[in-house]
């Protein structure tokens, strides 16, 4: 019979791209409910954002192309798809409905004794329901009535570790044989009931005596076409696969990256039949789809790179292979592995005794198996007892240790690695192992502490052990208790130098997020002579007394004496986020949210707990929260990520109505606690109780102090000085609509640019006209008007061109990112160019008639007119030189606004949704570049004018002196009136000039992080009116001058004689 789902077949190294890709629906927001299922054709079945809707999206499809209703208030739990068509969904109703495409509607099918959180159904129509609030897993005919008796397959309906019991039982899959497998949820492990057993083995998880791999609420299982196990686990936020490799790590491996498709509970998975994989992403409220990697898949040639025989005898070591299993009965080789090139490699181990391989990484430790370990397997059978396809990387120590099946059994043994480099192999001497015992029992007299940050209820009885060696090297600690009714009983810590009871994260050197077991609690860790260590060994549940014994294994003899725990400090503070809290963007969106903040110092260098509580129910299905931040030195709200402490321990609990972290923090260094809410602007009171290793000093403060920043919080710039276009129009423009409905300042804009424009073209071309002239350009002055003529109207035509290209990229959010780009790093840098370059002209054109004044008639116009030429070549390139830093500070910014849900029961992660989209052009300087880009600007904004005026001031002086030294009937104070009178427009127009770019200058010393939308109008005048002076050259250089407009009629008048001259050669031909 063909199965409805589909069982991929897998290479042993096979990877998923870890960027997954987000089916575009939402699923319930109660995530309990939420379902998937994927079936032979690739048809998707999932859950809809509203209750009582099934999505159906068809093979290669990115939308759902249509939809099944049912009751909305009969909650999903499971959906199942049978070969024919057929849809299965429990409820949490303790109903089971059909659908069917004839009857195209959910039917009755069956009931059961509790809501079914997960269906499957086997080859033979069988249909099974994993019942999680019985604790068990019930079988039934699909044929059958309801009035038949079903069948228990799995679980007592009593809560239990036991092999015949389940607690909480969620996700079941059952094989071709009719083997049910179960992840029983709050056990930590895979039961594996084969066919009509109602004894389950540990196939996965705590419990096994095999090595597998240890698991935190798993929720879901499957199997591949080789039945090798693939995992979802709720706990730890991942996906887990087994091979002939053993387990390993598939997805959600690194939580601490905080990537954006990082698993966060993940409910259940289903594989295409192209082996992608789609995860449900239950508190992410998601379905996405993981694509399988192709080239993860090396294929290794079988070329024989290394051959190593070997027998193992009674001389040779033994260990346990069985975990927590004292009795070393498999004897052992250790052999080390280097690869000459990293690349694909098989390993194979071949004997007439059945083998059992492990390859380790870096170290091996016979105490504890599981530490370094990374690939596993082990036969009866006589050929390729293991066999492991691995991606090996060179100048890495890898550890390969043969052991055999079935204990007490000695033999040869064969190892043949076949790849397409060489391989070296060489047996590692295994070092003495020396034993400390330790014999203790914790009894009620004992102190006790919180354990688990989670369960801040439940205290439980500890006893500190502190422990010295002489030697350095890695050394095991296997802690055992008597254990109460087969549960576990004891679990252990180590801790570096001190131990505080109240901080048990602090100082932690063995690992943190572990769980107890009932055959004891294993540590391997590195620990160095003088340095002083404290093993904590606790009860796993409160109130229980055991016996217990320690067991240290290591290369030197291990000191152990138990001792008091070091005291800490602690201190409480209380208050209360209101409406008259500061706000700021905590999620980088536009919601803003409640915050108060706190300075932190310390006296001495440890590790500090936090605790904050705050906690209130909204309505049914909401509540709010408190969330807390550390920051090291500042928090700046518009810059939320800056100086965030990332090194802070989090510890998330499920349920959690408190925030509480770890922090090593240094003394001398000033700490900030940022307190806010889940949801934004929502009012709430707080507490915090701060443990500490040393004394600390806790205070309220406000900061209202922030650097000048642009984008959202998500995307912060450090703007430097200066108004641009771009900062102005930004407010004010709408986007995505057309000029005609766009605010009456914006068109008003529009349309003084088109007038600019017009004026500044015509004057320009009046004064090219005018200094075209052979007579003025015998002179240098002549050149310089010239050339000012030709970049005033290139300056006004570049002008016009910004504030359109501004303009019409600000409204078209669609416009190619590129040509932002290519606008942003060109238009405003050929701008300036254009500016200063006229800007100097003038200056020179002022400092050629000082010259000319002060040479008299000994003024050399050829040579005037040569330097003029040098300058007019030099001059751009050395504006070029002090302005081309421009182009490599100026940026894009694009990035999305986001707005999010509100918060629900269980939600940590709202959804978020796009509200608009942000794309400007931004000048980002360091500090050094900003004061340089300071002095650059008043170079070519007061340079001119000084220029401009001194010149002018020199030449009614000079002209005055000289006159009154040649006529003596009147003073010097008479000849100045009289030049005044004569050449004031010198000084005149210099002025107006400095005048009218005196905006410019105070618009490029402004900070962008002023509300500009409320003074639009007054910043968009200023910067208009700092391009005046190149509309007006005409008036202010040809008008004033007799010559120049004499000059200028000749021009006009000999270009009308020539129209009419070329008008009558026209006709007369």
């Amino acid at each position: 019979m063909i199965l409805s789902f589909n069982r991929p077949k897998l290479c042993p190294t096979v990877k998923w791209n870890p960027a997954g890709f987000r089916l575009p629906a939402l699923l319930p927001k109660d995530y309990i409910f939420s379902i998937l299922f994927i079936d032979k054709n690739n048809t998707i079945y999932t859950g809809a954002e509203e209750d009582g809707k099934i999505l159906v999206w068809p093979k290669d499809s990115t939308h759902p192309m249509s939809s099944i209703n049912y009751q909305s208030e009969l909650k999903s739990a499971s959906l199942f798809v049978s070969n024919n068509g057929d849809i299965y969904l429990s409820t949490m109703h303790k109903i089971i409905l059909r659908w069917t495409a004839s009857q195209n509607v959910f039917v009755h099918f069956m009931n059961t004794k509790e809501g079914c959180i997960s269906l499957f159904i086997d080859l033979h129509n069988n249909i099974y329901c994993s019942m999680m609030l019985a604790h068990q897993v019930v079988k039934k005919s699909r044929s059958e009535n309801d009035t038949v008796e079903t069948t228990i397959v799995a679980g007592t309906g009593g809560v239990g570790r036991g092999e015949t019991q389940l607690t909480s039982p969620r996700g079941i899959f059952v094989d071709t044989n009719l083997d049910l497998y179960v992840a029983d949820w709050y056990n930590h492990r895979i039961q594996l009931f084969q066919f009509n057993e109602v004894k389950g083995k540990t196939v996965a998880g705590e419990f096994s005596y095999e090595i597998t791999i240890l698991l935190r609420l798993p929720t879901s299982v499957a199997l591949d076409c080789e039945k090798y196990l693939f995992i979802a686990e709720a706990g730890f936020d991942r996906i887990i696969g087994s091979g002939p490799n053993g387990f390993r790590c598939l997805l959600g491996c690194n939580r601490e990256e905080k990537k954006v498709s990082q698993l966060k509970w993940p409910l259940s998975f289903h594989f295409d039949m192209n082996g992608n994989l789609f995860v449900n992403d239950a508190i992410n409220t998601r379905i996405q789809k993981f694509h399988l990697n192709k080239d993860s898949c090396g294929n290794v040639p079988s070329t024989i790179q290394a051959i190593y025989s070997s027998t193992l005898t009674h001389d040779h070591e033994r260990f346990s292979r069985e975990l927590y299993n004292s009795s070393e009965a498999y004897y052992y080789e250790v052999i080390e592995v280097n690869v000459s090139k990293s690349d694909f490699y098989i390993l194979t181990g071949d004997s007439s005794i059945g083998l059992y391989g492990f390859i380790y990484k870096d170290h091996f430790h016979r105490f504890d198996p599981l530490k370094d370990l990374i690939a596993w397997c082990g036969k009866p059978d006589y050929k390729d007892q293991f066999k492991f396809t691995l991606e090996l990387q060179m100048n890495t120590k890898y550890i390969l240790v043969v052991t055999t099946y079935y204990r007490n059994v000695t033999g040869p043994f064969s190892i043949i690695i076949f790849g397409s480099n060489i391989v070296h192999l060489q047996r590692m001497n295994i070092e003495p192992v020396i034993q400390s015992t330790y014999r203790s029992a914790l009894t009620q007299n004992h102190r006790t502490y919180f354990r688990d940050p989670c369960q801040r209820l439940n205290k439980v009885n500890y006893e500190a052990i502190q422990v010295n060696v002489t030697e350095n090297g890695f050394y095991t600690f296997l802690s055992r208790g008597d254990g109460v009714k087969g549960l576990p009983t004891i679990t252990s810590y180590i801790y570096e130098h001190d131990f505080y009871p109240s901080i048990p994260f602090g100082n932690l050197i063995s690992e943190e997020d572990k769980s107890c077991s009932r055959n004891g609690d294993i540590i391997t860790v590195r620990l160095m002579p003088n340095i002083q260590y404290v093993l904590v060994v606790t009860t796993c549940n409160s109130n229980v007394t055991t016996d217990f014994i320690v067991q240290v294994s290591g290369r030197s003899a291990v000191s152990l004496e138990r001792v008091d725990p070091s005291p800490d400090i602690h201190r409480n503070y209380s208050s209360n986020l209101t409406i008259n809290s500061q706000t700021y963007a905590k999620d980088c969106t536009n919601s803003q949210y409640y915050y108060e903040t706190i300075r932190m110092t310390v006296s001495k260098n440890g590790y500090y707990t936090l605790l904050t509580g705050g906690y209130y129910t909204l309505s049914p299905g909401e509540y709010n929260a408190t969330v807390t931040f550390m920051y090291e030195n500042q928090f700046d709200p518009l810059n939320p990520r800056k100086k965030k402490l990332t090194s802070i321990m989090y510890h998330e609990c499920i349920g959690k109505i408190r925030d509480e972290f770890t922090a090593k923090l240094q003394a001398n260094t000033t700490y900030i606690l940022v307190i806010t809410t889940l949801k934004p602007r929502t009012s709430i009171a707080f507490s915090i109780v701060i443990y500490g290793s040393a004394n600390f000093t806790f205070e309220r403060f406000i900061d209202d102090s922030t650097d000048c920043y642009i984008g959202d919080p998500c995307n912060p710039q450090v703007n430097s000085i200066g108004l641009t276009l771009d900062d102005i129009l930004r407010a004010a423009v709408k986007q995505n609509i057309t000029i005609h409905n766009q605010p009456f300042g914006i068109k008003m804009s529009a349309a003084v640019t088109i007038i600019m424009f017009i004026a500044g073209i015509i004057s320009c071309l009046c004064s090219i006209i005018t200094f075209q002239n052979e007579t003025l350009r015998k002179v240098g002055c002549g050149l310089y008007l010239l050339a000012s003529s030709i970049t005033s109207f290139l300056t006004i035509t570049m002008f016009t061109i910004k504030f359109w290209f501004v303009l019409v990229t600000q409204m078209n959010t669609n416009i190619h990112l590129s040509i932002h780009q290519g606008g942003c790093k060109s238009i405003e840098t050929l701008l300036k160019f254009f500016f200063y370059w006229d800007a100097w002209l003038n200056a020179c054109v002022a400092v050629e008639r000082g010259i000319n004044v002060y040479q008299g008639i000994n003024f050399n116009k050829e040579k005037s007119k040569r330097f003029a030429r040098w300058i007019l070549l030099i001059l751009p390139f050395v504006i070029i030189v002090s302005i081309i830093h421009e182009p490599l500070y100026r940026q894009v910014l694009d990035y999305d606004k986001k707005e999010k849900s509100l918060y629900v029961a269980y939600v940590d992660t709202p959804e978020e949704f796009v509200t608009s989209r942000d794309i400007w052009c931004q000048t980002s300087y360091s500090q050094s570049v900003r004061d340089y880009n300071t002095f650059i600007l008043f170079i070519h904004l007061l340079g001119p004018f000084i220029a401009n005026l001194s010149s002018a001031l020199f030449i009614i002086t000079g002209t005055a002196r000289r006159r009154a030294e040649a006529q003596k009937r009147h003073t010097f104070k008479e000849h100045i009136r009289e030049q005044w009178k004569e050449h004031k427009q010198l000084v005149i127009s210099p002025t107006i000039l400095f005048v009218l770019t005196t905006p410019r200058l105070i618009i490029s010393l402004l900070p962008t992080c002023l509300k500009i939308s409320d003074y639009i109008w007054l910043y968009l005048s200023a910067y208009f009116i700092s391009f005046l002076p190149s509309i007006l050259i005409f008036i202010i250089f040809v008008i004033p001058s007799t010559l120049y407009r004499n000059t200028f009629k000749e021009s006009i008048a000999r270009a009308r004689i020539c129209g009419k001259q070329r008008s009558s050669t026209t006709l007369e031909g």
